[in-house]
């Protein structure tokens, strides 16, 4: 049996086995803890050296870039391989949300257990989506768990965003685009790569990301804007990824002929706010695709965590399934 409540992050008890999967913040309430990517607000417990963190290698190596820190006391997961935990087994599986993401399936002898992390559910470049699995209860992230939430075709915003760069460059310009340094920043990276020869140049942060990425076996071409991209951005024939934190009216004191870009789900309900355009790309499932990923589970029990958690409960529980908001 597994017994899930909230404790400053998911709190699930079995057989030989306490963990915090994902916590928001260092916690005293077990020895164990999961952490499903390197997304800065699902790594507090890589703060805590006293804590056996479980993590796929990747997040880890991502982490330690972002923080240009190491951490302690991991216990790196290989994707799909049983880790025997006493009477509960443990095994961590592609999320496709980012480089390294992982969702974790527990077992005993008579229950499956599924946390899914942040998850998508379509192929993206950088990444395969989420598996479902069979399970008795299924803990979903619902970011996006609100029927107006429906994302258009990856591969349509992908012409979108290359289109954009290409006028931008053509009309003189500067492209920059805002991205998060772990997950859309490869993906970006890869998409210009691939299908034009435009070169990406990176911020700092963002250039050690994808240097942890490539030492995992991607070849992503990119030109660090302190080095060598320096130049590349004096001509103008390149296409700038900066941090989501910078702003774009701090951009455009620096580049004045800049054009400025976010790419986020987000943009369904905020639209560009102070940036030129933007466009929907997320790395997480949108409402259409959390429900179908919930039938094809077929769990018992469903928890709902972050985003409009209490909405996507109540969509649940109006199809026959059992399931209510944790968080």
């Amino acid at each position: 049996m597994f017994d899930v409540t909230w404790h400053n992050g998911i709190s699930v008890s079995a057989p030989g086995l306490n963990i915090i999967l994902d916590p928001l913040r260092v916690t005293k309430a077990s020895d164990y803890v999961f952490i499903s990517h390197a997304h800065m607000d699902h790594t507090n417990a890589f703060t805590d050296s006293s804590k056996i963190k479980y993590a796929t290698p990747e997040t880890i190596a991502l982490y330690e870039a972002i923080t240009q820190k190491k951490v302690k006391n991991t216990l790196p997961c290989v994707y799909d391989k049983t880790i025997e935990h006493h009477q509960t087994t443990l095994k961590v599986i592609k999320s496709g949300h980012v480089f390294g993401s992982a969702a974790v399936q527990m077992a005993t002898k008579d229950v499956t257990f599924l946390y899914t992390g942040d998850f998508n559910y379509v192929d993206s470049l950088m990444q395969k989506a989420i598996s479902p699995i069979e399970c008795d209860v299924l803990v979903i992230e619902s970011t996006y768990g609100r029927p107006d939430y429906i994302f258009p075709e990856r591969n349509l915003v992908y012409d979108e965003i290359v289109d954009w760069a290409a006028r931008t460059i053509m009309e003189g310009g500067l492209p920059i685009i805002l991205s998060y340094p772990v997950g859309k920043a490869q993906e970006l990276t890869k998409l210009f790569n691939m299908y034009t020869s435009i070169p990406v140049v990176t911020h700092p942060s963002i250039t050690r990301t994808n240097e942890a990425v490539n030492r995992f076996g991607q070849s992503l071409v990119y030109y660090d804007m302190a080095k060598e991209g320096e130049e590349l951005i004096r001509s103008k024939s390149c296409v700038c990824i900066y941090p989501t934190c910078y702003r774009p009216n701090a951009l455009r004191c620096v580049y004045p002929d800049s054009k400025i870009a976010t790419v986020t789900g987000w943009a369904l309900s905020f639209g560009k706010r102070s940036a030129d355009v933007s466009f929907i790309l997320s790395s997480h499932a949108d409402y259409a695709q959390l429900i179908k990923f919930v039938e094809e589970c077929k769990p018992k029990n469903v928890y709902t965590v972050h985003g409009f958690s209490e909405i996507f409960a109540h969509k649940l529980c109006k199809k026959g399934i059992n399931a209510r908001s944790l968080c």
